[in-house]
């Protein structure tokens, strides 16, 4: 029997189009910006380019898998990842 990965926590899966999503709320500009900044870092880095909407105290990030089809392993440590960019206080 194969089990499927967790998704990271506080993140919502989503079936149709199959995606994890999630919004990050922020005090302020500058922190978003410096989220939307690492964020860019690491799609460079991992080739996967989540559809992003934000403005001055939010950011909705939503990670679809590296294949274009299923929640992937890629996705779910995209996802883990981005976690790693949001600042303790803010999480």
């Amino acid at each position: 029997m194969t089990t499927q990965p967790l998704r990271p926590e506080g993140w919502t899966e989503v079936e149709r189009p199959s995606s994890l999503h999630r919004r990050f709320e922020f005090a302020a500009y500058p922190e978003a910006r410096a989220f939307l900044d690492g964020l860019a870092g690491l799609s460079q880095e991992t080739g996967l380019f989540p559809d992003l909407s934000f403005s001055r105290t939010y950011v909705n990030v939503t990670v679809y898998g590296s294949d274009g089809d299923a929640v992937d392993a890629a996705a779910r440590e995209f996802a883990a990842r981005a976690e790693a960019l949001v600042p303790v206080e803010v999480a």
